[in-house]
């Protein structure tokens, strides 16, 4: 899967705390650990925040290791690391 038009838009150091403050249009890669830890496309616009799954995941053992040691949070939202960034950039974003 290429995603051209929504590289430009990643941003791979969102900062969390500042989530509704700011509306800006784009995107970053989340950890959506409601059920079981998965890669997520998170898109953020003026008027909300969608949460997509992407079709092909990382191995389980790698989203765990990216979430431990970040602190719990009730949406259970997490972020990326670096070894899932390139993972991301080798496998979702290549051309």
């Amino acid at each position: 899967m290429t995603l051209p038009i929504i590289k430009a838009l990643i941003d791979w150091d969102y900062d969390f705390s500042q989530e509704f403050q700011n509306r800006e249009k784009g995107y970053t890669f989340v950890i959506d650990a409601w059920e079981s830890p998965k890669l997520a496309l998170y898109k953020f616009t003026p008027f909300g925040i969608k949460c997509d799954h992407t079709d092909l995941q990382p191995p389980a053992e790698m989203l765990e290791a990216a979430i431990r040691g970040q602190e719990a949070n009730r949406e259970r939202i997490y972020k990326i690391n670096q070894e899932l960034r390139t993972w991301i950039e080798e496998h979702i974003l290549s051309d």
